[in-house]
């Protein structure tokens, strides 16, 4: 498409707009079944509209925004119980990933050929931080549950290893892996501990308070050098919004940088990027003083009470099974009778927006805010009819 010599009015342009977006299935809709993000909260919508010309690269000049940021990095610590924290914003999980392998492999300059031990179910951005980084990816094997395996982490520890990282709501499953235990591991052998909590950093501190399990994965855990967590996910904030939490000033010390041509606060930075949007961290920040812990709570007892009943239906279903009950708001199904891709094809027809699971093969559901009640019987009583009926050799 060319760009025109004459523009077009306001008017014109967003109807054009307007008729692109409707392909769009967007939250409002209760169709993306399978979405880690949601419908941001119209608290920070409005904050985010109002602040975007602020740049978060450029914090001598935005000073309210530096206050903003490291008050958000504050209150993200007192969720993960550290009173006194060291961190970045960041674009999200991926960006925060990044960071926080740069940091095990800077603060470990000695070794020449640097190895990070994962377990097979990390996020993917942690294969393309390796990528990035030139640090070998040491996968490791899972339990039945699909949690990581302790022995076989510790068995792969040798003299290259700079880091060890763990995931607290696997992406496929929603599955915490056993963090306390890899920790005594990390501590023991002085190796950092990297967890990614992008998705549930905003979830398990609520569920003990639900009633609903107690899963140790944050600062209450010794071994445990960082966490990155992201607001633009369950909690509620527009995209970009993510943050990357240090326990030492040393590791947030190995990945920023000077940048000569800038003064005062705008001069260090601990980003990947150098623009950033403020706009989000302000936003994140309003919705967090808005919702408290007590909002917060509330939402994740909505999303698990609504998880409960699609496991109820699951198990209503012959044909279909959970690969683990629902640790998180997560659901993975796999089918007994009708191959999953039929399924997925059958279901995107009916509207839904759908995503399979590599490990196992199997559906995707993540319960989010936007998913009401009705969307989740909605999409059950069309998954019943296309789990059921066997197609045609």
């Amino acid at each position: 498409m060319a760009l025109d010599e004459q523009g077009s009015d306001d008017s014109a342009v967003v109807n054009e707009l307007n008729s692109i977006l409707e392909m769009d299935i967007t939250g409002f809709s209760g169709h993306p079944i399978a979405s880690m993000s949601t419908i941001p909260h119209h608290l920070g919508a409005e904050v985010f509209s109002r602040t975007m010309e602020r740049n978060a690269g450029r914090l001598h000049s935005f000073k309210s925004s530096a206050i903003v940021e490291q008050e958000v990095i504050e209150m993200i610590a007192d969720l993960l119980h550290l009173d006194i924290p060291y961190g970045t914003t960041s674009s999200g999980g991926t960006e925060s990933n990044i960071l926080a392998m740069l940091a095990m492999r800077e603060s470990k300059k000695k070794i020449k050929k640097p190895e990070i031990i994962a377990p097979k179910t990390v996020h993917s951005s942690i294969d393309k931080a390796a990528w990035i980084l030139g640090i070998k990816l040491v996968k490791t094997g899972i339990d039945r549950q699909f949690k990581a395996n302790t022995r076989l982490i510790e068995k792969r520890i040798s003299e290259n290893t700079v880091g060890i990282i763990a995931t607290a709501g696997t992406t496929y499953l929603g599955q915490i892996d056993p963090i306390d235990e890899i920790g005594l591991i990390a501590k023991q052998n002085r190796i950092p501990l990297h967890i990614d909590a992008a998705f549930g950093g905003f979830v398990i501190p609520f569920l003990y308070d639900l009633g609903l399990g107690h899963h140790p994965f944050d600062f209450e855990i010794k071994g445990v050098t960082s966490i990155s967590i992201d607001g633009h996910k369950m909690g509620l904030a527009p995209i970009p919004s993510g943050c990357l939490i240090f326990r030492s000033v040393r590791h947030l010390n190995a990945i920023t940088r000077k940048v000569p041509y800038l003064r005062g606060a705008s001069s260090k930075q601990s980003s990947l990027l150098g623009t950033r949007p403020a706009g989000s961290i302000l936003a994140t920040w309003a919705i967090m003083k808005h919702l408290g812990r007590s909002g917060y709570r509330e939402m994740v007892r909505g999303c698990m009470k609504r998880t409960q009943l699609g496991k109820d239906r699951v198990d209503e279903n012959p044909l279909l099974e959970l690969v683990i009950d629902p640790v998180m708001n997560i659901l993975a199904i796999e089918s007994r009778e009708v191959p999953l891709n039929v399924i997925v094809l059958k279901m995107e027809k009916r509207g839904w927006r759908m995503v399979t699971s590599p490990l196992p093969h199997s559906l995707r559901l993540v319960i989010m805010p936007h998913v009401t009640t009705g969307a989740m019987n909605a999409f059950f009583n069309d998954l019943d009819e296309v789990s059921t009926t066997v197609p045609a050799d």
